[in-house]
């Protein structure tokens, strides 16, 4: 046998007779991956696996089940075991272990680690293959694959939104003009006054005939907001005093929430408000028997303040929010009332301000790329949290519960299976999940390098991963695998994570279990994430990581079991090509 010392993944040939195509060879117990048999039957060569126990091995060709005699080989290791005190934690690069992560014996204690495979690319939509193997390796459960996504009707016209605008952004616009000098400024309307709009009429939308021309009545006009209505809007809708609680919350406290977030809104028009549309044009966009299921509250569309859009019938040349209309007896789509419709429309003004504030920073004003749609998202998404915690500031814990039960929700469906879902998504994959995922990223960035991180992330032509990297100083290989540890030891009971593993804002335990006690069929666990259990090195998991995302597992020892090897590859057993960046991440427990 040649070399007769080796480590994992070198090849080796084994001399004899007798060999055939179809044999196997075992180096140490585990099954080789066989390269070649030569024509005479007299030699075979093999990659030898990883993470066997160093020294001696035995090595044995099986030929229609009958063994050889064994050779005998030495197995040496590429580095060491990782040795963590409670608390350290470690993000393995497969690579640089030779696919094996090896763990050293327990002492007199028992010991406990969180194992983290996770895809730590920052292109969004990415997706690999992985295993994870022990050495003593039980069967392979079986898993349930990612559940395709299939997006809420309400999404898909997001997504599609989202979608124009990054289209958008590549054509070619006048030179950027600064907000002040963009126009002459112009008179604020009389409540009264009418005008016309042209807006969206399907999902769709994009050719002139999908737009509809409604003419509208100014019911509200401040500092920040104008809010027209509609005139075939339903009558047994707004009264006057419905107008102007709602602009009064439009002006002086959701406006203010974004700015401070994300910088100031493009003012095309120099009217310095942004018009609030209500119309039943919006209320026809859900389909009757989308009702019960996801439904379109409101939008922004980019081509209204796009100046390449300066001279299309399409463009109402203003920045305009499209919000539905209150519709109690039904007489359009879905019944929505009065309290319904201003519930949950302030909720959906601040989610699309962000995008409104963003694509004229990123795109109007730098020429760049409208922002990544997950980044995009967990803006606004961060925008609604913001905003709940702008209503708890003057104790108005109601509206607090309307602005972050979304995020919440959203956040704990995906941490009760993290694995299914991408965290970096793109087009066509933004799910409910995958919004919490990216505004659960997005906190524990604000929470790590401070409130102004988001303005850095919205003044500027960066998009994406590329974007989070200049804001933070951090590439997001390094900040997504200390994230998704902190989903699991940030307020963990009995444990003091490292600073770099904890949000701030949030006692993600504590706040789960208060809302399984108040709503145990929609959050049916105290806390969503429960991480499969193995022993020191039983593993056998194949599965799949999502770019951004991946698996929870523990591994307990209990005290003086004997360490173990994990080989972290590729499903087919090989390693991960570097363009797929996958990572291990360890931390110990107790």
């Amino acid at each position: 046998m040649t070399p007769s010392t080796f480590t994992g993944g070198d090849t080796i040939t084994v001399q004899g007779s007798g060999f055939a195509p179809g044999a196997i060879v075992e180096i140490g117990g585990a099954t080789a991956r066989v390269l070649a048999v030569n024509p005479s039957g007299t030699a075979i060569t093999a990659t030898v696996p990883v993470c066997l126990a160093a020294g001696s091995v035995s090595v044995v060709v099986r030929v229609r089940t009958a063994p050889s005699n064994a050779a005998s080989g030495t197995y040496t290791t590429a580095t060491g075991p990782l040795r963590l005190a409670v608390g350290d934690y470690a993000v393995v690069d497969p690579l640089a272990v030779a696919g094996c992560a090896r763990f050293p014996a327990a002492g007199l204690d028992s010991v406990k680690y969180l194992l983290a495979p996770q895809l730590v690319t920052g292109r969004a939509g990415d997706s690999t293959t992985y295993q994870l193997v022990g050495d003593s390796a039980l069967a392979a459960p079986a898993v349930a694959p990612g559940v395709p996504a299939t997006l809420p009707f309400a999404l898909r016209f997001h997504d599609h939104l989202r979608g124009l605008e990054a289209g958008y952004a590549a054509l070619p616009r006048p030179a950027p003009v600064p907000r002040a000098a963009a126009a002459e400024p112009q008179a604020a309307p009389s409540l009264g006054a009418q005008r016309s709009f042209r807006v969206c009429n399907v999902v769709t939308c994009s050719k002139t005939e999908d737009f509809t021309q409604v003419t509208a009545t100014l019911r509200y006009v401040g500092k920040h907001a104008a809010i027209y209505q509609d005139v075939t809007a339903p009558a047994d809708g707004f009264s006057d005093q419905d107008f102007q609680a709602l602009g009064e919350v439009f002006d002086s406290d959701l406006s203010g929430v974004d700015t401070r977030a994300f910088g100031v809104e493009s003012d095309v028009d120099a009217n310095g408000v942004v018009f609030i549309l209500f119309t039943p044009v919006v209320n026809r966009l859900t389909p009757k028997d989308q009702c019960s299921q996801s439904f379109v509250t409101g939008f922004f569309y980019a081509i209204d303040i796009d100046p390449a859009f300066q001279e299309d019938s399409r463009s109402n040349q203003a920045e305009v929010f499209y919000a539905i209309v209150p519709d109690p007896q039904q007489t359009v789509t879905c019944r929505f009332s009065v309290s319904a419709v201003r519930r949950l429309v302030p909720v959906t003004f601040v989610h699309e301000f962000q995008h409104m504030i963003s694509y004229y920073h990123h795109v109007m004003l730098r020429g760049g790329s409208s922002e990544a749609l997950w980044l995009n998202e967990a803006m606004s998404h961060l925008a609604e949290e913001l905003g709940g915690f702008h209503f708890l500031a003057q104790r108005d814990t109601a509206r607090f519960s309307e602005f972050v039960l979304g995020d919440l929700f959203n956040a704990y469906k995906y941490l009760k299976d993290p694995g299914a879902r991408f965290a970096l998504f793109k087009s066509g994959t933004g799910t409910l999940e995958e919004r919490g995922a990216a505004w659960l990223f997005l906190r524990w960035v604000v929470d790590q390098f401070g409130d102004d991180v988001t303005r850095r992330l919205s003044e500027t032509g960066l998009s994406g991963a590329n974007n989070v990297a200049a804001a933070t100083g951090e590439p997001v290989a390094t900040l997504l695998p200390q994230w998704f540890l902190a989903n699991y030891v940030s307020d963990l009971p009995g444990f003091t994570a490292p600073s770099r593993l904890t949000y701030r804002t949030w006692s993600f335990r504590r706040t789960y279990a208060d809302l399984h006690r108040q709503s145990p069929t929609t959050f049916d666990r105290p806390f969503p994430l429960e991480p499969a259990v193995f022993l020191g090195g039983t593993f056998n998991v194949s599965d799949v990581l999502r770019a951004g995302s991946g698996d929870y597992f523990l591994a307990v020892q209990i005290a003086g079991q004997k360490g173990f090897g994990l080989q972290f590859m590729q499903s087919s057993g090989v390693p991960f090509p570097s363009s797929l960046p996958a990572r291990l991440n360890v931390i110990r427990l107790r």
